[in-house]
């Protein structure tokens, strides 16, 4: 046989946690059309994994990359660590952080809700996201959630009370989205305006998924003090409408006021939850320090009546001491004085700062940390940067993360970030260690330094587990017939090269990775190759 590519003399993990096997995998436009000895056939490409593992190609079940890959198609960040499927419009979001003339041309004459930006989705615009998708390209498949914050924001709701009027926007958004092929809802209750909305709210638009077959991925209503309340909604949410569903980024921050059992309670809780026929799975990024919204920081009250009176509080001496003292939230350690554990800030509306740690510029400031930070708070010129306003501390014990998200089978792996690039607008906004190393790190410190999963169970987490979970067919296993998204690499030639310092840094030491039959890195030299898809729920 003459096929268009064979990957020859590679040892060959198929996905579904089975012992490597030496094999050739031939691919023939963009399927695996066979596995085994390929030494009698030729092809028009032959790539050499001699020493080399085969993998199916990573799956990031929890990005946000649907805010910059309008800016950065080629996925630069992502596919260098070899991800050929991601997950997007996690925790509720739905929002660009780079403006629309950065945006890649090739989209152009599709108008989508990302090009619009600001309070109003018209018809059409929903699904209009994954046709202006599928028009510009992308070097990794992309697979959609519609989220609640946005149909909030959209439906003019911040408050916990939702008219019947409103409630039709939201419905009517998410229908067009399932519609169009979305593969889900997501929610990010601890964030502005989801943190208001009541459980029941949430459950009706939910069961509205449920009518096509979506997934429910929430990041919960609190993860500190009241996180099994919040496991608790969750599943209320899945036994009620007998969706899969996925917490998101499940963890108890050590020292955060929280008992550090509790983690293992709600471990408990989605165990018996799958013992009950529930198909239910948490997700967990890598590192011990950790990314997050500024807002979830601040109580509600303070712009309930909008950001200039939220600015006018934060003068007033009187009104700042009002905020220090109700600031126990989300990472409740800062409030209880523990800023040394706050390593950067990453407001959008002051980019010049977002590499300089905060220790540094409290420094500079000559004030107490918590003044410092509620002075850049107060900068922010409206609400919406104030929600786009990124925050990154130390959040985890290295011990925890492996003895659950590491090793525990509830959990898959994910990297929580956005695709991005080492220069230019995307890189301003995401100057954050995080985005250019979260998959790579899992692989490079749990399997091939601390040894605390053999490579084959490791990449269940990223590939035939998530690719089930969300209905991703015919991707995540190296088998004959299934779409061939194929990593080629030696584990011991990964290499992170972003530091804290210098995070605009791509990782490296990939040979090859290929999305749909298609090479679009080669040595670490992307191809320029636009061949991922919009995978669509039902098609």
């Amino acid at each position: 046989m003459h096929y268009d590519t064979i990957i020859r003399g590679g040892m060959i993990y198929d996905g579904t946690g089975a012992a490597p096997v030496a094999a050739d995998v031939a691919v023939m436009g963009d399927k695996i059309a066979k596995i085994g000895d390929l030494s009698k056939d030729t092809a028009q490409r032959v790539l050499d994994a001699c020493g080399k593992a085969v993998t199916p190609g990573f799956i990031d079940c929890h990005t946000h990359s649907d805010s910059t890959i309008w800016a950065n198609p080629l996925c630069q960040s992502s596919v260098r660590q070899g991800v050929t499927t991601q997950v997007v419009g996690n925790c509720g979001l739905m929002r660009p952080t780079v403006a629309k003339e950065h945006f890649d041309p090739a989209g152009d004459g599709i108008t989508c809700l990302y090009d619009l930006g600001g309070t109003e989705c018209p018809k059409g615009a929903m699904a209009a996201v994954l046709d202006k998708m599928d028009a510009m390209g992308a070097s990794m498949n992309t697979a959609w959630m519609v989220g609640h914050n946005a149909l909030r924001i959209f439906a003019h709701l911040d408050t916990p009370d939702c008219s019947p009027e409103q409630f039709d926007v939201m419905e009517d958004l998410l229908r067009e989205g399932m519609e169009a092929g979305f593969i889900g809802f997501s929610t990010g209750l601890e964030f502005v305006p989801g943190n208001v909305s009541k459980p029941e709210e949430v459950q009706k638009l939910a069961a509205i998924a449920a009518q096509y077959g979506g997934i429910y991925c929430s990041h919960m209503r609190d993860e500190g003090n009241y996180i099994l309340q919040a496991v608790d909604e969750f599943l209320d949410v899945i036994r009620k409408t007998h969706m899969r569903g996925s917490i998101s980024h499940l963890n108890v921050k050590y020292d955060n006021g929280v008992p550090n059992e509790y983690l293992f309670v709600c471990m408990d809780k989605l165990r018996q939850a799958r013992k009950e026929g529930l198909a239910v799975y948490t997700d967990m990024l890598p590192t011990c320090f950790a990314s997050g919204n500024a807002d979830a920081l601040l109580p509600p009250w303070l712009y309930e009546s909008g950001w200039e009176r939220a600015k006018e509080i934060l003068a007033d001496p009187e009104g700042r001491e009002k905020v220090k003292q109700d600031f126990s939230r989300y990472w409740r350690y800062l409030a209880a004085g523990q800023w040394d554990r706050l390593l950067y800030v990453k407001p959008p509306y002051l980019p010049k700062i977002h590499t300089t740690p905060f220790k540094d510029l409290v420094a500079q400031s000559g004030k107490d940390p918590f003044d410092c930070f509620l002075d850049i708070v107060q900068q922010a010129p409206d609400l919406d940067a104030m929600r786009r306003f990124e925050i990154q501390g130390i959040a985890f014990d290295e011990q925890t993360m492996v003895d659950t998200v590491v090793k525990d089978p509830i959990y898959l792996w994910m990297t929580d970030e956005a695709t991005t690039l080492e220069e230019g607008a995307v890189a301003e906004v995401t100057a954050n260690l995080q985005y250019y190393m979260s998959m790579f790190w899992f692989f490079i410190r749990y399997v091939r330094e601390l040894k605390a999963l053999p490579l084959e169970q490791a990449l269940t987490k990223v590939t035939s587990i998530p690719a089930a979970h969300f209905g991703l067919q015919g991707r995540g296993v190296l088998k004959e017939g299934n779409f061939a998204d194929i990593n080629v690499f030696d584990l011991e030639a990964l290499r992170i090269n972003a530091t804290f310092s210098q995070p605009n840094r791509y990782c490296s030491g990939m040979d090859y990775v290929i999305v749909n039959g298609t090479i679009v890195l080669e040595h670490d030299e992307h191809t320029l190759a636009r061949a991922g898809r919009v995978l669509r729920h039902g098609k």
